[in-house]
């Protein structure tokens, strides 16, 4: 049974006469993970706002369709979105980062002894235990992305919405986040993530959405990103794009490995 479903939504920001969705169907069963994938404004993003409640009850404007969500995680934390721009999602409450991660579990009125048990394993899932008594003004973009995401892991909800969670990341911390990513998802976690780092998914994602310009143009596993109209859109994972670049022929390989046993043949 799908914990997130989205039959036929559209969406439109206030004072904007084109929806920013269109007609958009969806939906994410307990421990799937499925990206979003598209250009500027291709509506990826405000699919993960509508999917979490805050639009238009947050952000305003005007949705039609259906949004349902069912389901609670361990924690009964329900849904956890991180957005792009983690400075804005600190509560301003906390002067240590393990008082932040602390804190939504602290609003979902767990016992304390529950509560640094939570903290403590996302931190360490993270690998950011050793920030726990800095000021989480004083980190940079990289940290407080790990920090933020640690924040929203800890209150362990059923459904994890994530926006760019690696956009602020060295090559090393984003590959401990997909990581993260698979492990929630085999917990029964359901997962639905905005990305750009295509050479992820591969390994990451159960499903590829492509969507363009509010509409969902595609659904498909990852092989998706190694086609021709998606690789045409500028979506391929990098070693499809160079071999078609390289005018090697159809169909197109996904990764090193698959590139690696077509060179071979």
């Amino acid at each position: 049974m799908a914990r997130l479903t989205l039959e036929r939504v559209s969406f439109w920001y206030p004072a904007m006469g084109r929806p920013a969705l269109r007609d958009v169907s969806l939906a994410a069963a307990p421990g799937e993970v499925i990206a979003l994938v598209g250009n500027v404004g291709a509506g990826a993003s405000t699919l993960l706002l509508v999917a979490a409640d805050l639009a238009p009850r947050v952000v305003g404007g005007k949705i039609e369709g259906r949004v349902n969500f069912r389901g609670r995680g361990k924690g009964e934390g329900g849904r956890g979105i991180v957005l792009p721009t983690p400075w804005t999602q600190l509560s301003g409450m906390a002067f240590t980062v393990w008082d932040e991660v602390a804190f939504g579990p602290a609003n979902l009125g767990w016992p304390r002894e529950r509560i640094a048990g939570a903290v403590d394993r996302s931190l360490a899932a993270l690998d950011i235990g050793t920030l726990a008594a800095r000021d989480p003004a004083t980190l940079s973009g990289g940290e407080l992305q790990r920090v933020v995401v640690a924040g929203i892991v800890a209150m362990e909800p059923a459904l994890l919405l994530l926006d760019e969670p690696t956009a602020e990341l060295d090559p090393e911390g984003a590959g401990l986040v997909w990581r993260l990513v698979r492990a929630l998802a085999g917990d029964g976690c359901s997962i639905v993530v905005a990305t750009s780092d295509l050479d992820a998914l591969p390994e990451v994602a159960d499903r590829v959405v492509w969507m363009e310009d509010g509409v969902v143009r595609r659904i498909g596993a990852p092989a998706l990103l190694a086609e021709e109209s998606v690789c045409e859109a500028g979506l391929a994972t990098t070693v499809a794009d160079v071999w078609r670049t390289a005018r090697l022929g159809a169909p197109y390989p996904l990764t090193v490995a698959q590139a690696e046993r077509r060179w071979r043949q």
